[in-house]
């Protein structure tokens, strides 16, 4: 199954749109299983199901923050609701710009007597909409996520060190740590984790279905993974011998 889906995303990558009756056909599967694969790429942000049919995602292999941001929002608020719990009075944060992260800032209006740092865009603006202290990074916005990256983001993350650093990830199958689609957004999430003296993860299930391109920490470098109940068993079970998993 997951080969044939991966075929699918790639014709869908290099044609731009495809036939439910074409994939039948050459798989010699229904059009309804056909149809259960569509759902699926569209809900991983890479398809767009029309009628007979899908198209390609602009930018599928990294869906667009907007997309992101609203794609399983209901876990990814139960998640922030979690990580919430986290975060004490007087508090120093980092926050990187995934969305979970996002909905994470959105639920901060509660804690107003905090410091946040930032490499998100959007979680910036949120932030200081409540009124809380928040540090924006410097550096190249990248505009696909919202996210602040290169040196000079490096270079202000060496120079503080926080209560507890809380990172989103863009997939981990088959993976030994969390990931994100390039190097730039890895070295940042790296250079989080050294700043941070607790290190949490959110991502909802569907990332352990994901692949993305680059580790940028083991499992047992972080102190917590928060995430959904849709997770697998056997995910689960790896990951819980090397750090805290907290599934809600």
């Amino acid at each position: 199954m997951q080969e044939r889906r991966n075929y699918i995303k790639k014709r869908l990558i290099a044609d731009g749109s495809i036939k439910v009756s074409d994939l039948s056909s050459f798989f010699d599967v229904s059009s309804e299983t056909i149809r259960k694969d569509l759902i699926y790429l569209e809900e991983n942000g890479i398809a767009k199901k029309e009628y007979g049919g899908a198209v390609a995602l602009s930018g599928a292999f990294e869906p667009s923050f907007k997309l992101k941001s609203v794609t399983h929002l209901e876990e990814k608020t139960r998640i922030a609701n979690e990580a919430l719990s986290r975060i004490e009075s007087g508090m120093s944060l980092i926050l990187d710009a995934g969305s979970t992260v996002y909905a994470l800032a959105k639920a901060l209006a509660i804690r107003r007597d905090i410091t946040v740092f930032t490499n998100g865009v959007k979680a910036a603006q949120v932030l200081d909409e409540y009124g809380i202290t928040t540090y924006i990074l410097g550096g190249k916005i990248r505009s696909n996520s919202n996210a602040i990256v290169g040196n000079w983001a490096l270079r202000n993350l060496r120079e503080i060190k926080v209560d507890l650093a809380i990172l989103g990830t863009s997939g981990f199958e088959g993976r030994t740590g969390p990931c994100v689609e390039g190097f730039s957004e890895a070295a940042i999430k790296s250079a989080m984790i050294e700043s941070g003296n607790k290190v949490i993860v959110l991502g909802d299930a569907s990332k352990s279905n994901k692949q993305a391109v680059v580790e940028f920490a083991k499992w047992s470098e972080i102190d917590e993974l928060i995430t959904d109940s849709r997770i697998g068993a056997d995910v689960a079970n790896i990951i819980k011998e090397q750090t805290i998993l907290t599934i809600v």
